[in-house]
């Protein structure tokens, strides 16, 4: 057992919760922006602009 505690590391696993929390962390913001009804959910598609400028 005390061989396993000093070969066994469990860096890996703090840096995949790390990043997991990294990515967690604006999600309230996010919901926050999207409850606010500020979202650009009722303007035009970017990629439809582009198309229509190309003609």
């Amino acid at each position: 057992m005390e061989e396993t505690r000093r070969t066994f590391s469990l860096d890996t696993l703090y840096e995949v919760v790390h990043a997991r929390q990294t990515r967690l962390a604006p999600a309230p913001a996010v919901n926050a922006f999207m409850a606010s009804h500020r979202d650009q959910a009722g303007f035009t598609d970017t990629a439809e602009l582009r198309s229509r400028r190309r003609r």
